[in-house]
């Protein structure tokens, strides 16, 4: 048994055999990770749902009717009060 497993041990279930305690670390923290990841991504995306939707509903109840306003540095045509919400950034 080498040092790495017999550390281990104590939290390795009994129906693991040695040489699947490896495989097991390795995937768990390859699991935590993925998790993690996926978490980051859903809070980023939904922040920039949110904001991009204030910002146009602030476009909406203002009405930013002249051409060439500039918002987040690029020129704005008319608003329409019909317009729909931004496409999402890539």
């Amino acid at each position: 048994m080498t040092f790495a497993v017999a550390a281990l041990a104590p939290f390795v279930p009994p129906f693991l055999a040695e040489d699947e305690v490896a495989f097991a670390v390795v995937f768990g923290i390859f699991i935590v990770a993925l998790v993690t990841m996926i978490v980051i991504v859903l809070v980023w995306a939904i922040r920039r749902d949110r904001s991009g939707r204030i910002a146009w509903r602030q476009r909406q109840q203002f009405g930013n009717r002249r051409s060439g306003v500039q918002q987040n540095g690029a020129p704005q045509s008319r608003a329409v009060d019909d317009e729909t919400p931004p496409a999402a950034h890539p």
